[in-house]
């Protein structure tokens, strides 16, 4: 029995512990007064009174607290649409044809063996030896090993440019503000906690990948004096002139980890931010912008609940990130100047003058078919055909027509125009 009260006790809510013992306390008075001597109606008129004031003393609270003023929050996220929906801005990324991106560039580098075998002119001093038919086949055979390697450095570009760029798609700058309604209660100490699906993650911001590995080329091996010492593998380019780049990171590049403001639970499945005050009428950013990268394409759903003493109960809502599916047939480019000219991440790049700078995110997409030539071919004068020859050639450059693949040897003769005009 005493087992039974106890566990009663500890269930019930405060205020119903309140009324009972100000209930016990008060049948304890009436019982000592009718000890004493007291009449029936002389106990009632003096428990009575106290039963209500003690009564009343343990509601107020309550009854105040459900007549006043109470805030009206609101969870808003920058730039989204009425219904709480952020899409995926900017361009998706262009798909791209590794293979043949690879296989063109390293047929571009090996069509420099076409040059003629015979050594380049160069200046001497002194007695020279012409090298031999040897020293062109080593150095030959040097650099097609140059070109493999420069093959697989180059896939390993491509894949990890690829998986960049699809973060960069994926990423979202997730702005987060609370707003209290006009008129409401000051709301203080706000705490918005956000419940992340299984397909969303922290991303972290974009950033400019290395430059690709530089294509080499072949240089027939110089006449050497008689009294230098000779140097093996000197007959092609010094491996220590070809700007190699290292294999490129994506870990390091597109890290996960905690945003600065935002305290992770749950495995990173919850996110809180700091505790805020919202004054009436007022607009206020949570913490720092929040990034969130997606794992494809779809629907992702947050589901968020605003906490504060204010309240008299919690506030939730939920807000979404749409990342839209490619349904669209695109050409893949080929080339790796198609990468370069329309980059979907930025690339970082060695300028003519020595000065590093970098290529944006493009801003439009490539141009399907090659231009047309405008008129009549034969009444078109000289500059217009070279102009049409050289969109024709810029064109080709992107490698979006798998016929057009190998080396860059087809040139356009300023007759000629495009098959589709």
């Amino acid at each position: 029995m005493r087992w039974r009260i106890n566990r009663w006790w500890n269930a019930a809510p405060p205020l119903g512990r309140t009324v009972a013992s100000v209930c016990l306390m008060l049948a304890a008075v009436a019982l000592l007064l009718r000890a004493l001597g007291a009449s029936w109606v002389n106990v009632a008129f003096a428990v009575v009174p106290s039963a209500a004031a003690f009564v009343w003393l343990a509601i107020e609270p309550r009854v105040h607290g459900l007549t006043r003023p109470k805030p009206k929050l609101t969870l808003a996220v920058e730039g989204s649409t009425a219904d709480g929906r952020s899409v995926a801005h900017g361009f998706p990324p262009w798909p791209l044809a590794v293979q043949r991106i690879v296989d063109n560039e390293a047929a571009e580098a090996l069509d420099s063996l076409s040059v003629d075998g015979k050594t380049l002119p160069t200046m001497a001093i002194g007695i020279a030896s012409r090298p031999t038919p040897e020293d062109h086949q080593r150095a030959k055979e040097e650099f097609v090993s140059e070109v493999t390697a420069y093959r697989q450095r180059l896939s390993e570009w491509l894949d990890g440019y690829k998986r960049a760029a699809c973060a960069r798609w994926e990423t979202f700058e997730v702005v987060l503000a609370v707003t209290n309604a006009p008129g409401k209660a000051h709301a203080q100490a706000v705490e918005v906690v956000l419940e992340l699906p299984d397909t969303l993650t922290q991303g972290a911001p974009a950033t400019t990948i290395e430059a690709p590995p530089e294509r080499p080329w072949y240089v027939p091996p110089k006449p050497r004096r008689l009294f230098d010492v000779p140097v093996a593998g000197g007959s092609s380019f010094p491996r220590s002139t070809l700007r190699r780049s290292p294999t490129l990171n994506i870990d390091a590049l597109i890290p996960g980890g905690r945003r600065k403001g935002w305290e992770e639970a749950a495995g990173g499945r919850s996110l809180t931010a700091p505790k805020l005050d919202v004054q009436p009428g007022r607009t206020v950013e949570l913490a720092e912008p929040l990034l969130l990268r997606a794992r494809g394409s779809g629907v992702h759903e947050i589901h968020w609940t605003a906490y504060s003493p204010s309240l008299a109960y919690p506030v939730s809502g939920s807000f979404s990130l749409v990342v839209p599916e490619d349904d669209s047939q695109r050409p893949p480019f080929g080339r790796l100047e198609g990468v370069l000219r329309y980059p979907d991440v930025p690339v970082a790049l060695a300028g003519s003058d020595g000065q590093e700078g970098s290529r944006e995110l493009r801003d439009s997409d490539p141009p399907l078919a090659p231009p047309r030539m405008k008129g009549d071919a034969a009444e078109e004068d000289v500059r217009t055909k070279l102009r049409g020859a050289r969109a024709r050639r810029e064109w080709e450059t992107l490698g979006l027509d798998p016929e057009l693949d190998g080396p860059s040897s087809r040139r356009v003769r300023i007759g000629e125009s495009s098959p589709d005009a």
